[in-house]
């Protein structure tokens, strides 16, 4: 199978792959003037892959080669770009800040500019073995002038920007990216998974108020805290969707498979709320028999779990030390997120406001009904990762047409500095 092709094209059409532990998500979307529209959707059972880590490259890639292909057998269209997320304990952050001197008589700050400070940040971060996946500024400061998002045009002698920095381990990177290349696949872009979710699922408002991000996945809880549209904080906790299902498939004593059944079909994290006598059936480990099982039993179970994980999460939203700001409250999503009664529990436990997050439907055309669940909130915000670079790739064509490649700038890219993974 031939590799993806980057074809820059005016509506280029992208692979959106979110390699999960339980599950891989894909997503083919072509860029249109008005949206993505979605041309195919691809589930695929995950396999070789633990807590974001890659543990068994051939399995992984056979999950992955499973879920594209089946996108690619209703999408009929090639992708010219493919992003993937990546989250796990080998991905790590940090704030860090830099500074330039403009001159000792005021200027203009030009382009080049916001991109020698930018860079300067992310170069003193770099240590071995480490990939640089994002730099994300956060504020500019000119001179004595804090709290500037946009420094370009302005005048002053000192620049400096403070920055959220995201690394990955590039063993673990490059194993993730193996498992593309090894089914023919060519990873365009990696981008950490709760900055896509936020993407798909945090109005600007949010972003701007002050709000946390949690996606809970299979394997790992990415959390992210956003203010003035800019992260200040994230992490990744090794727990996840899987815990709960294996927790239910020991207490059940059935198979992982009928564990996550039950989950799905009859979980809920209030177990005071279940009828006492509300009995439901299940599989014996050998899935030969059935067996009739209190659900109020196995609520206490996922109960038990879920206030486990709220309260790990409550630990991390004190330990960003961002409490004081967070006036958009707590959004979560990802497939756990659709546990029964979690709103509401976490609302107790976190003591804000909490809302379950589902992709805004207003930014796709096609199977709009299809992807609007939090499963895919990390594949749409794949999808809006390639929107707005396309869209930046247009602004820097233009600029630099329009300054006669004077100016070599970085139009557009203050919210986001990559590099490639």
């Amino acid at each position: 199978m031939k590799l993806f092709k980057y074809i820059e094209t005016s509506n280029p059409t992208i692979a959106a792959v979110d390699v999960g532990t339980s599950k891989i998500c894909t997503l083919i979307g072509k860029i249109r003037s008005n949206g993505i529209e979605i041309l195919g959707i691809g589930l695929s059972a995950s396999s070789g892959i633990k807590k974001g880590k890659v543990v068994d490259v051939e399995k992984a890639s056979h999950s992955i080669k499973e879920s594209v292909l089946n996108s690619l057998s209703v999408a009929k269209e090639e992708p010219n770009f493919l992003y993937t997320g990546i989250a796990g304990d080998y991905v790590t952050s940090r704030n860090a800040e830099n500074e330039i001197l403009l001159g000792k008589v005021s200027r203009e700050v030009y382009e080049k500019d916001i991109e020698k400070v930018i860079e300067g940040t992310r170069t003193q971060i770099t240590s071995d073995g480490q990939a640089v996946i994002h730099v994300i500024p956060q504020e500019f400061s000119l001179d004595d002038q804090r709290g500037i998002a946009q420094p370009r045009k302005l005048v002053g002698t000192r620049l400096k920007v403070n920055a959220h920095v995201v690394t990955a381990e590039e063993n673990h990177l490059h194993n993730l990216v193996e498992c593309f290349q090894s089914v023919g696949y060519e990873v365009y872009r990696t981008v950490f998974q709760p900055y896509a979710s936020a993407l798909a699922v945090l109005t600007t408002g949010e972003q701007e108020a002050g709000t946390v991000l949690i996606d809970i996945g299979g394997g790992t809880t990415d959390i992210a805290v956003f203010y003035n549209d800019s992260i200040y904080y994230s992490n990744i906790l090794p727990v996840g969707g899987e815990l709960i299902t294996s927790d239910l498939a020991i207490g059940l004593r059935t198979s992982r498979d009928e564990a996550e059944r039950i989950k799905l079909q009859y979980g809920s994290v209030y177990s005071k709320y279940v009828p006492d006598d509300e009995m439901i059936e299940v599989k014996d480990i050998s899935m030969k028999s059935l067996r009739s099982v209190k659900r109020k039993f196995a609520c206490e179970i996922i109960e038990a779990r879920v206030k486990e994980m709220i309260l790990m999460i409550r630990r991390e939203i004190r330990a960003s030390g961002m409490s004081s700001v967070l006036r958009g409250g707590i959004v979560i999503t990802g497939g756990s997120s659709l546990l029964g009664g979690l709103n509401e529990f976490a609302t107790t436990l976190l003591n804000m406001p909490v809302r379950i997050g589902f992709p805004e439907s207003k930014n796709y055309l096609g199977q709009v009904q299809v992807i609007s669940s939090p499963i895919f909130s990390t594949s749409c915000g794949l999808l809006q990762m390639a929107l707005t670079e396309g869209q930046e790739r247009k602004s820097d064509h233009r600029f630099n047409e329009g300054s006669s490649g004077k100016i070599h700038g970085m139009v557009n890219k203050l919210k986001d500095f990559f590099m490639m993974g």
